[in-house]
């Protein structure tokens, strides 16, 4: 009896002994299973991520394209147009040399407009992509150029653009799209306007912000204004809300991202405070240099 006793004892003293290996085994194995399921874990987290990455990208590439695509059409249109009004002036002017020559050289002046444009959004494009250093430009010399050019662009419109400021000689960090800047504030100033007589105020003071030196410029108008519930949208790609501001938002959308390229602002108000259908105001603010 004894001997039977000891021999359950030290079979039950085995299965102790397995059952503490089988347990120290069943941990083990639940440790790696822990270990390797935070590994797939992760690991999908980090394909999950990479995957979301270039979804952005490429939806950040298509919609650089659609940009391109329609500010391209959108400018072409404008000197295209420009260009026909030219012709149609000098066929009814073939007996004035004087005003047929300058006619002609308005055409010459779209012509290398359209040839700047494409220059100007290859550096557009690239801007989304690296940074391209900025050179110093004198902003009233931009601007009488710009003026000169919407003034001939609508020729058949009575404009009457005034100054108010006092020095002349005003710089910022820039490039060449700056005449685009102005050339679409004005001209957007000009074909949203029914008056007979076109009045634009042009305003430029300097103000600080962060210690930080800022030309502010205002291009204050007599047109329809623009009512506060579009006020932010008219600055986003593509958006018209109605026939009659068709191409507002893409010109807007273009300026917008230029100021933001100089690391300016650019926003509107109404021209007389709470009432906008007095006309508009639309500032730009961008970091001065000496």
């Amino acid at each position: 009896m004894d001997a039977e006793n000891n021999d359950n004892e030290e079979n039950l003293k085995e299965i102790k002994t397995l059952l503490k290996q089988e347990t120290l085994k069943r941990k083990k194995l639940e440790e790696k299973l822990k270990i390797t399921f935070e590994e797939l874990t992760n690991s999908n987290k980090d394909n999950l991520m990479a995957l979301e990455t270039q979804i952005s990208q490429i939806q950040e590439a298509y919609n650089r394209t659609e940009f391109y695509k329609d500010l391209f059409a959108h400018d072409i249109n404008n000197i295209l147009q420009s260009l026909f009004s030219g012709i149609q002036v000098c066929e009814i002017t073939l007996d004035n040399p004087s005003e047929m020559k300058e006619s002609i050289n308005i055409m010459k002046n779209q012509v290398m407009r359209g040839l700047n444009l494409v220059s100007n959004i290859f550096t557009l494009s690239n801007l989304e992509e690296s940074e391209i250093p900025l050179k110093k430009k004198e902003v009233y010399k931009v601007l009488k150029k710009s003026i000169a050019s919407v003034k001939n662009f609508n020729r058949k419109r009575s404009i009457n653009i005034q100054f108010d400021f006092g020095a002349k000689e005003f710089f910022i960090l820039g490039n060449d799209l700056l005449e685009d800047v102005f050339d679409n504030i004005l001209n957007n100033a000009i074909r949203h306007n029914k008056n007979p007589t076109v009045e634009i105020k042009i305003r430029i003071s300097k103000q600080e912000r962060k210690r930080v030196n800022y030309l502010k410029m205002e291009f204050l108008d007599n047109g329809k204004g623009v009512s506060d519930t579009r006020k932010e949208k008219i600055f986003k790609r593509g958006y018209k809300e109605i026939e009659s501001v068709h191409g507002m938002g893409l010109g807007l959308a273009l300026v917008k991202k230029i100021i933001e390229t100089y690391n300016g602002e650019i926003w509107v108000d109404d021209r007389v405070k709470g009432d906008h259908l007095k006309g508009s105001n639309f500032i730009l603010l961008i970091p001065e240099v000496n």
